[in-house]
């Protein structure tokens, strides 16, 4: 009778425990969608068995894994990455082929997050132009520092006549701060200038790509499960990653409103973005350096409110007296509205939409002497 007893209330339980998971799942699922959070909703696939963005290479840290597929969902989109045997989320390229072939340096929204290939920038001009746009955009928390040293170390290698380089303001100046990331994000393996400007020295955190939080790794199968087929367990992604930002900023002394963009930064900040410019400039001798801002929704209200643009000024005479062209995307903003504006950006993420990468893209090709 015991016995019986136990089984009854183990199974009593059990299903308690399994309709409480359910209406949790349910309702996580009803809040994300009604408030469109920034997280990955499940597949309710196997496909995703590890993750698409690493610290995996040596020169420049974060990279794809070669010939990998992963797929992205999220309220607003739904979208297959592939990449290439490079590594890069592009078709396959040869080496050696007519110079008449441009390289794109960048970061996720060079990459296309959220959009599908041939909606996204690079794709956009190859057709138009009829001229092989090699895109070696990388998400994953890229800066200037690594564009430097990925066109230094691989894509240069690459025949091409021409450089398009997309720098993103809100990530960059703090993707290659060494004393900001040592305190928020010392668990990842990158490349830092430190020093004072032009009297750089390059250094590397951590020592070892190998210690690495996000070095090269397979889930474990409870974790995939739990990743492809459920809602709770992306939103305690999504809320470990919010605690930790939070833990991180507090780390770094800053707050959101403080964090280096379009509008906030340090003369040093800015410093370390142009001598990568720079460098790359070397590198590419007599090839055309295009180089563009990407302002973020949150900036273009701000930029509207203000009018105030210093970045875009301090660019503009710094590029000009390097003999690279330049492309503020904010002032462009002046001739549309609010709503157009904000149609430009997925409303789940933040990154360009497809009508987002074809405003730049016309407006790249009808301002660079390249491609008028």
């Amino acid at each position: 009778m015991k016995k019986k007893r136990v089984l009854r209330a183990l199974k009593k339980f059990t299903f308690i425990l399994g309709l409480t998971f359910i209406l949790l799942e349910i309702t996580l699922g009803i809040y994300t969608h009604i408030k469109n959070l920034k997280i990955e909703t499940p597949t309710y696939t196997f496909e995703n068995t590890q993750s698409f963005w690493f610290d995996n290479n040596k020169d420049f840290g974060t990279s794809h894994f070669p010939n990998h597929t992963y797929r992205q969902k999220k309220t607003c989109y739904d979208v297959i990455y592939k990449s290439n045997s490079n590594g890069f989320r592009d078709k396959e390229r040869v080496i050696k082929d007519s110079d008449n072939r441009v390289l794109v340096l960048g970061d996720s929204f060079i990459e296309g997050v959220g959009v599908s290939s041939d909606d996204r920038l690079s794709n956009l001009l190859e057709k138009e132009e009829n001229v092989p746009h090699l895109n070696f955009g990388i998400a994953g928390n890229f800066g200037p520092t690594q564009y430097y040293l990925l066109y230094k170390t691989l894509a240069s290698n690459f025949t091409h006549d021409a450089l398009l380089i997309g720098i993103l303001p809100s990530n960059d100046f703090i993707d290659d701060d060494y004393e900001i990331n040592l305190k928020a994000s010392s668990d990842r393996y990158k490349p830092y200038f430190v020093g004072a400007y032009p009297e750089y020295s390059l250094i590397y955190y951590q020592d070892s790509i190998h210690k690495s939080r996000v070095h090269v790794q397979k889930r474990k199968p409870v974790k995939k499960l739990l990743k492809n087929f459920t809602y709770s367990y992306n939103v305690l992604l999504y809320l470990k990653a919010l605690i930790k930002q939070s833990i991180a900023l507090k780390n770094a002394q800053l707050t959101t409103f403080q964090a280096p963009d379009y509008f906030n930064y340090t003369k040093e900040q800015l410093n370390k973005m142009k001598y990568a410019l720079e460098q790359i400039k070397v590198i590419a001798g007599k090839r055309k350096v295009m180089v563009f801002t990407i302002p973020t929704f949150e900036e273009i209200k701000t930029y509207k409110k203000s009018k105030n643009n210093p970045l875009g000024l301090e660019m503009t005479a710094f590029c000009k007296s390097r003999g690279i062209e330049f492309l503020d995307l904010l002032e462009v903003t002046n001739g549309l509205s609010i709503e157009e504006c904000e149609k430009q950006f997925l409303s789940c993420d933040g990154h360009w939409s497809e009508k987002g990468n074809i405003h730049a893209k016309e407006w790249i090709q009808s301002y660079f002497d390249y491609y008028r």
